[in-house]
């Protein structure tokens, strides 16, 4: 049977009556399992699931890729909505996170999440038939990590935030491998590189935010170079990737390249 992936959450929409924001949320669905993949900034995620007909009371587990604002933010209406699913973190997740020095830009200060909900992944998890949760990002390319401006709180004292608690869903189907990634602020090549020591096999896809949205084109090269190299089957960036950046990913990838907007249906076979 296909999985099925659906963009709800993005930057941007085509979509009849479906809303974006700054942010990602992805449904996941394979024959047995419901799973959302961030929650975006606000609860918009849940009325275009309405809209798409899926309903949230149904999802069995939530995954919060890391601890930013347009990634939980929809937290609240979650838990609104849905009294079962564990929702699986890495430690540090809720550290207090800002942009420069003043900008709160960490998980909405109001939401608590019950403590019995919450699942720390420290190693990989598999929490359905072939997904498995990765929190291991190494980094292999200091050149393509996204970590400047962007602080946390420390013992009283902002330092840089190496998003140690940055963690990313990779899917096992068919011998072949597909990655999902919140924003890659540790990298991308990074995260791809990290999963093919865990799981060696060809890449089938590469999905999701890929935090390139302030670098140049010459990087951008580069980045596309290293997909190349690793044989990349297809990419579908979106989020923090940005429009103009991943123009030049399409123009220099030797595999097709789409971009993530909401509604789009992905399908692993």
């Amino acid at each position: 049977m296909k999985t099925k992936l659906k963009v709800l959450i993005e930057n941007t929409v085509f979509q009849p009556d479906a809303k974006a924001e700054l942010g990602f949320s992805l449904y996941i669905e394979t024959g047995t399992k419901k799973i959302l993949f961030d929650t975006g900034q606000s609860g918009l995620f849940a009325d275009n699931a309405k809209l798409f007909d899926i309903n949230i009371a149904d999802i069995d587990a939530l995954v919060l890729s890391h601890g930013h604002y347009d990634h939980t933010g929809g937290l609240e209406r979650f838990l609104s909505l849905n009294g079962k699913a564990p929702i699986y973190v890495k430690k540090g997740y809720d550290e207090a996170k800002y942009n420069g020095m003043q900008r709160y830009i960490g998980v909405p200060q109001n939401i608590e999440i019950p403590e019995d909900r919450l699942v720390y992944v420290e190693k990989p998890m598999e929490i359905a038939e072939g997904i498995h949760l990765m929190p291991e990002i190494k980094i292999f390319d200091k050149g393509d990590t996204h970590f400047t401006r962007l602080n946390k709180m420390d013992n009283n004292t902002l330092v840089e935030d190496q998003f140690d608690d940055e963690l990313y869903l990779a899917i096992v189907k068919s011998g072949k491998l597909t990655l999902i990634s919140g924003c890659a602020h540790r990298g991308i090549s990074n995260v791809v590189r990290s999963a093919q020591e865990h799981f060696p096999l060809p890449l089938n896809l590469v999905m999701g935010g890929m935090h390139t949205i302030h670098e140049e084109s010459a990087k951008l090269e580069r980045l596309a170079n290293q997909f190349n190299l690793l044989k990349a089957e297809r990419l579908v960036p979106c989020h923090c990737t940005g429009i103009n950046q991943y123009a030049i990913l399409k123009s220099h990838c030797n595999c097709p390249v789409d971009y993530g907007h909401i509604g789009m249906n992905v399908f692993i076979e």
